[in-house]
């Protein structure tokens, strides 16, 4: 593991979670001509270790150039981005001194000089390989933040996307949490399902193992509780939804998944605690009769570009989200009573017609994340005949 050049030592030494901002000796000294003084900062984001030099650098140079200049007061911010000081700042640079490691602010251009955030993320995103190297995306989101750099919504669902396959979830639903800072806000339809179907995503590939079930079931409610009660969270009316978030039937159903999923599976169909029911009656009771996924905003909504349930048109993200939906609205139908369970198969059945028309599309990608998961759910002899074609082609190699 090698460490990132500045900071890193703090870091270490405060121990636990790592992208924390922490108090350490930090002072600032700057010349305004022939005067000086010192400021002390409360506190000052650090990168912790990664894995290569290549990610060090790109996070040292962001930390360098966007982050640390936001420590300065705005009339120091000011000089060292006024191209007419330039000569004096050249020999006689504001200093941050941090852990002993001095760095000097001298003259930067903000257009030639400053790194692009969003190239700066992609090269991020593709050096991302160990816990240690996710570990750092907290702190940049929150320097981004700190610098009013704008972070798009389909970047942060790169970065969620890619967390979720490489098991570290919990590094996002850290940023979540922590909205307010890191600017990763659940206020949107697409990256708040996407968050919930990569939730489940590990009870559902482990074939509905109780523990992982029983930890997806609570992140979901954890989800859903942050969306109804952390502003941070609420959207603006150009991303709202027909329905609150907390109370979208797409969103309830990673909720009544989870726990029908647990009910079938490990409580010998019995709803033990009542959960599968009341998740149900409240599921039916904000779902119209007959309607399917892709009903339940009005057409305004799935417009290219501005519609908020847009990416639902999308085959591949419709079959991704659609199939653990409609495995909860049936896995449900064999929990509770019968009048309930007639009024989930209802749209249990346009959800299944959806997803034929979706399979059957030739949009749709054959060894895509939809059929991928597709198939762990419906079809899991698939998914055991592709392993045991991808053992044996290794073996022959």
């Amino acid at each position: 593991m090698l460490p990132t050049t500045t900071g890193s030592s703090a870091l270490r030494a405060a121990g636990g979670r790592p992208w924390i901002p922490i108090t350490r000796n930090v002072s600032l000294q700057y010349r305004c001509l022939s005067t000086s003084s010192a400021y002390r900062a409360a506190h000052i984001i650090s990168f912790g270790e990664t894995s290569s030099p290549e990610l060090s650098q790109v996070l040292d140079n962001y930390r360098e150039k966007v982050i640390l200049p936001t420590y300065l007061s705005q009339e120091q911010r000011k000089k060292i981005y006024n191209p007419r000081i330039k000569h004096i700042l050249q020999n006689d640079p504001i200093t941050m001194e941090i852990d002993g490691v001095v760095h000097n602010f001298r003259y930067r251009s903000m257009v030639a000089d400053l790194p692009s955030t969003r190239e700066t993320l992609k090269e991020i995103i593709a050096l991302l390989k160990t816990p240690a190297d996710f570990r750092n995306i907290p702190p940049f989101l929150e320097g981004c933040v700190r610098a009013r750099r704008k972070i798009e919504p389909v970047d942060y669902n790169r970065i969620l996307r890619l967390a979720a396959m490489n098991g570290q979830l919990s590094i996002i639903m850290d940023c979540v949490k922590a909205a307010d800072k890191t600017g990763f806000r659940l206020d949107n339809s697409q990256i708040i399902n996407e968050l919930l179907t990569y939730t489940q995503r590990p009870a559902i590939i482990s074939g509905f193992d109780e523990a992982k079930t029983r930890g997806a079931l609570k992140q979901v409610r954890l989800i859903l509780n942050i969306l109804e009660s952390d502003e941070n969270h609420h959207p603006k009316p150009a991303t709202a939804g027909a329905f609150p978030y907390y109370r979208d039937p797409q969103v309830l159903g990673a909720r009544l998944h989870m726990a029908a999923a647990r009910a079938v599976h490990h409580r010998g169909g019995r709803d033990e605690d009542g959960r599968v029911a009341r998740y149900a009656d409240e599921l039916v009771s904000l779902w119209p009769e007959d309607a399917g996924l892709l009903d339940l905003q009005p057409d305004e909504a799935y417009r290219k570009k501005v519609g908020i349930a847009h990416y639902l048109l999308n085959r591949n993200t419709y079959l991704f989200m659609a199939a653990p939906l409609l495995n909860g609205l049936t896995l449900a139908t064999q929990v509770v009573g019968p009048a309930l369970a007639m009024q989930l198969q209802n749209r249990a059945d346009a959800v299944d017609a959806e997803i034929k028309a979706a399979l059957a599309s030739p949009e749709l990608k054959e060894d895509g994340r939809g059929v991928q998961m597709y198939n762990a759910i419906f079809n899991p002899q698939a998914v055991q005949a592709e392993g045991e074609q991808a053992a044996d082609a290794q073996e022959e190699a």
